[in-house]
């Protein structure tokens, strides 16, 4: 199936102003056109279906994440869970997921909550640039008491963040990996410092206790712990802004979120995709979609678009919050499915039950000005009023 498209067939459009605000009809139109086609410049198969992306990521003995598998260089900085296969990558991610385990997680949603208790304190009538005053902040201290750390300075996470994320548009753009190299060994040192000084509790004590028995390859797991904690507040602070434009855009849908808080979530993961692509190196000649793939070929899945897949989503263009079945790949499946995704949602969840629960209507001030990432959708700058003019939702415990 290939028909004539009104937007190119080239990830290149993925960076488009009106594309980076509102991808869903370039989704639409790749589907109906031609919904696995080649992309020469990367040399990579580009999928859009649902079906054809959980395939790839299901299948790990035909398409692989550690690009070094089919004959390309990675640099040290980029070897991490996300970047490696078996037999490197299962005692790293046993190591993390027992961390993860490990803690008490009902204490730390509830310290979460907390946090946004806080945050929204006396904002109705405010306003507020979403992103830096709230957004950001909220996931960096969730993310270190998770990991059991104090917060860095925002003012430098905020300036080495944005040239880690530009790397992973590094195929279209190399001219940023110079800098997102730098980002990385700057947060490195951090990582390093943490692994000494920490509180006795959260992620990197149980790490640190485990390595004197454990044994591991000691850069991938730092590398990794790096990745945990940058995706743990870059990712989710997008997540959580992207969801407000959301909300911004359907109005009179935030009121009916405590009502469905569970698929609430669920649904703005899928509806706002920030994690837009993957990549996966085919390591043996296959078929899959109906196409041949030969080894050594790359196959890029557009996870936005196949969270909007009619076949699989009804009305996929909708904010549905009570959404039943979403089979969503919001965070991936599988081998390398995102460790700290209940985090994130504990987060979503807190977050706008409590801006809904205060009576909040959210209105813009300014437009909202994206981040130019094709990877890593974002919201860079959301100015917004919280305007308390309805009366709070009830709950099913108020009724």
């Amino acid at each position: 199936m290939s028909t004539e498209s009104p937007f190119p067939h080239s990830l290149r459009t993925l960076l488009w102003p009106e594309t980076l605000r509102n991808p869903a009809p370039v989704y639409s139109a790749w589907r109906e056109t031609d919904p696995f086609f080649w992309f020469d410049e990367l040399g990579t198969w580009v999928l859009t279906r649902h079906a054809d992306c959980a395939e790839v990521l299901r299948r790990l003995d035909l398409f692989s994440s550690d690009w070094r598998r089919v004959g390309e260089r990675l640099p040290d900085e980029l070897i991490m869970l996300q970047s490696v296969d078996p037999p490197d990558h299962p005692p790293v991610r046993r190591l993390l997921a027992a961390a993860y385990r490990a803690q008490d997680h009902a204490a730390l949603a509830g310290r979460t909550a907390e946090r946004v208790r806080r945050r929204l304190a006396g904002l109705g009538g405010a306003e507020v640039e979403f992103v830096h005053e709230v957004a950001i902040p909220l996931t960096v201290e969730t993310i270190c008491d998770l990991l059991g750390v104090d917060p860095p300075d925002l003012d430098w996470l905020t300036s080495v963040s944005p040239s880690v994320v530009d790397t992973m548009d590094g195929g279209l753009r190399p001219e940023v990996m110079p800098a997102g190299i730098a980002a990385r060994a700057e947060i490195d040192a951090v990582i390093a410092h943490w692994m000494t000084d920490h509180r006795p509790d959260g992620m990197f004590a149980f790490v640190a206790e485990k390595l004197r028995t454990v044994d591991v390859d000691r850069r991938l797991l730092l590398n990794s712990l790096r990745s945990t904690f940058h995706a743990g507040f870059e990712s989710s602070a997008r997540l959580l802004a992207l969801s407000l434009l959301a909300f911004i855009d359907n109005p009179d849908t935030l009121q009916n979120f405590p009502e469905n808080p569970d698929s609430g979530v669920e649904e703005l993961i899928r509806y706002t995709s920030q994690v837009q692509v993957l990549a996966r190196a085919c390591l043996t000649d296959t078929e899959i979609g109906g196409r041949k793939v030969r080894a050594g070929e790359g196959v890029t899945l557009i996870i936005g678009a196949a969270n909007r897949d009619p076949a699989v989503f009804a009305d996929p263009d909708a904010l549905r919050l009570d959404r039943a079945h979403n089979p969503h790949l919001g965070f991936g499946r599988g081998l390398h499915a995102c460790l700290g995704a209940g985090v994130a949602s504990a987060q979503t969840r807190a977050l706008f039950t409590e801006l809904a629960r205060a009576g909040h209507t959210v209105r813009p001030h300014a437009a909202p000005v994206m981040w130019d990432s094709g990877t890593l959708r974002g919201v860079r700058s959301l100015p917004v009023t919280f305007a308390q003019e309805v009366v709070p939702c009830a709950t099913s415990t108020d009724r």
